[in-house]
């Protein structure tokens, strides 16, 4: 227990939440995890929440760490939202740091992100989340489409934002004390289509329950995120953007498509523009890229807002949208 870190007057006591489910990243897993535990300085508690895989919590119970790390295994429905729930459930930080299992944080990423909580109207803040190829990056990738890999993308600012990236974000416990926990009816499952949404359904949540506060992107500091080669394909860019539409219309019927949809205009109308533009001036001084680059932008606008005419369409000829509602979170002991 000699580990254990013990809070310090006057500073926000801090928990680090990291999900997982697959053996398959075992070898990347491990690396979250040591990051996790590198930080400076430290977190109070460190929480590795399984999503129903008993056989990865035994494999992960067995394993000795260089630090205190807490294993438990998701209480609630399968999937991110409620591994994520059962992490703020079991932990007691006032702020806490989520982190996918495939996303190596660096060493200042915490103290970068609680630095942003210091300031009482701060709700939440996220990092640069930066792509670590398994493989050569696809010329053709235009980085104003790295959202789809769960990264920071070309047209994000630093300062004020609607909504956080889930790959490293951090946010206050007394956020979810207001506004009840994230949406088990939003959010990635091992299923194979790659639904989302569940980060932005909660930030838009808090900000109309605590109208005074806001989330930041604060990109100083950040975590490498890795991208295997199964999604570095045409295939897996396209079925991305079709369940990010379908997503959106899920979240527009929950949550109005005024704000579910803000920062989306801008992006169509600014960043998507200006990249093809890019793209066209790169062919034009002698780079194929840049058109392939190109056409990926119209290819993959393409596919979500056709995903997202399927859910609304999808939701209007059937039953009225119901999501799992956001539960009330109480401790477990």
């Amino acid at each position: 227990m000699d580990n254990v870190q013990h809070p310090v007057p006057g500073k926000l006591t801090t928990a680090i939440v990291i999900c997982c489910y697959s053996d398959k990243r075992w070898d990347i897993l491990n690396k979250a995890i040591e990051a996790a535990a590198r930080q400076v300085p430290p977190a109070d508690e460190i929480v590795v929440v399984v999503d129903h895989n008993p056989a990865l919590a035994l494999r992960l119970r067995t394993k000795r760490f260089e630090t205190l790390v807490r294993i438990v295994e998701n209480i609630d429905p399968p999937g991110l939202s409620g591994a994520r729930n059962t992490g703020i459930s079991v932990s007691s930080g006032e702020v806490i740091l989520f982190l996918d299992d495939d996303a190596v944080s660096d060493q200042d990423l915490l103290a970068t992100l609680v630095r942003q909580l210091e300031d009482p109207s701060v709700l939440g803040a996220v990092s640069a989340i930066r792509p670590l190829w398994e493989t050569d990056r696809p010329s053709w990738f235009p980085d104003e489409f790295l959202w789809t890999l769960g990264c920071t993308y070309r047209g994000l600012h630093p300062g004020p934002v609607r909504n956080l990236i889930g790959a490293s974000m951090c946010i206050r416990r007394d956020v979810f004390d207001h506004t009840g926990a994230f949406d088990s009816g939003l959010g990635r499952t091992a299923k194979a289509l790659p639904l989302g949404c569940e980060e932005t359904e909660l930030c838009i949540r808090a900000t109309r329950a605590l109208p005074d506060g806001r989330f930041v992107f604060e990109p100083s500091s950040g975590s490498d995120h890795a991208i295997p080669a199964d999604r570095a394909t045409w295939k897996y860019f396209l079925h991305r953007c079709w369940a990010e539409g379908l997503s959106k219309a899920s979240l527009s019927l929950m949550a109005g498509s005024g704000e579910a949809l803000a920062s989306e205009k801008t992006y169509m109308t600014t960043t998507l523009p200006q990249g093809a533009m890019r793209g066209f001036a790169d062919l034009l001084l002698g780079q194929p890229s840049g058109l392939l680059r190109a056409v990926a932008l119209g290819a993959g606008l393409a596919a979500t807002a056709a995903g997202f005419a399927f859910g609304r369409t999808r939701a209007a000829l059937t039953r009225p949208f119901t999501s799992v509602p956001a539960r009330a979170l109480e401790p477990v002991e």
